[in-house]
């Protein structure tokens, strides 16, 4: 039962990522000019709670939970001609996974404590293969890329299409793509609105459907996922994001139940 526990714990913590990491909506579809930069800083956290059983182990069933916070330091740099170089450094601040299982009538309970302190940073360019003469559409390529010598690199990549209505009502569709290594590949589309209420505040809701390949033993899933940013600009060149999110996966074959997240957020941007 312990290889059973041990082994699910590990592809199941790999897998469900936790949604912690923040990502501010507004600044992923802008490219900006040549010398413009900005630098965020942002703190983050979610929990995380699934229940399952196996099919291939009758009797044993589980319930985990999982608490992860960390902060992030970030930079965006116009590069001019439609590109955009950015990074991201996480620093893991919390990480912690809590198992209780029972399995042929014994019930049994296990934590772990993951890793923590500094993560390996992102790099990642962004480029605008379309405006249309009014400004009101664009499309833009976005490639970002992690490598560690360890499981935890991977290849992303994403194209949106963007349409301005109004001067204060945008929208974005993406396609993402994501390679991972020693885990499962993923593909995904993504919703976006982005309302500005007034001067100082816009409104930035969303959705999420994700499919997620099956890997060692485990069969592919779906997850669905929405939340909701409010952008504040008290002064000009100042950011104050916070946000809220969740994420449902759906039933896979191999294991019998779901899993859901919920995570918080709160981004300062400095803009030059």
């Amino acid at each position: 039962m312990g290889k059973l526990v041990i082994m699910t714990t590990a592809l199941l913590g790999a897998f469900f990522s936790s949604a912690a990491q923040a990502e501010d909506i507004i600044s992923r579809f802008t490219v900006r000019d040549q010398g413009q930069f900005a630098v965020d800083g942002s703190l983050s956290g979610s929990r995380s709670n699934s229940s399952y059983s196996s099919r291939y182990a009758p009797g044993y069933s589980a319930e985990q939970h999982d608490y992860e916070s960390r902060a992030i330091l970030g930079g965006n740099i116009g590069l001019g001609y439609g590109i955009e170089l950015f990074a991201d450094l996480p620093y893991v601040l919390s990480n912690h996974v809590g198992l209780r299982y029972t399995y042929a009538g014994n019930s049994a309970s296990r934590d772990f404590e993951g890793d923590k302190g500094f993560s390996d940073a992102t790099f990642g360019l962004k480029y605008r293969a379309f405006k249309s003469a009014d400004g009101s559409d664009e499309v833009l390529l976005r490639a970002s890329v992690l490598h560690h010598s360890g499981s935890s690199g991977f290849v992303n990549a994403d194209a949106s299409y963007l349409h301005i209505f109004t001067p204060a009502i945008k929208t974005a569709f993406s396609l993402n793509f994501e390679k991972v290594q020693g885990g499962p590949d993923s593909a995904g589309l993504g919703a976006y609105l982005m309302w500005q209420a007034s001067p100082q505040i816009t409104f930035v809701p969303y959705v999420r459907a994700s499919r997620i390949d099956g890997y060692q033993g485990l069969s592919s899933y779906n997850t669905i996922a929405g939340g909701a940013q409010l952008r504040y600009t008290p002064v000009k060149g100042w950011n104050i994001t916070p946000g809220l999110s969740g994420t449902h996966t759906g039933k896979r074959s191999s294991y019998v139940g779901t899993w859901n997240s919920l995570g918080a957020s709160l981004t300062v941007q400095k803009e030059f």
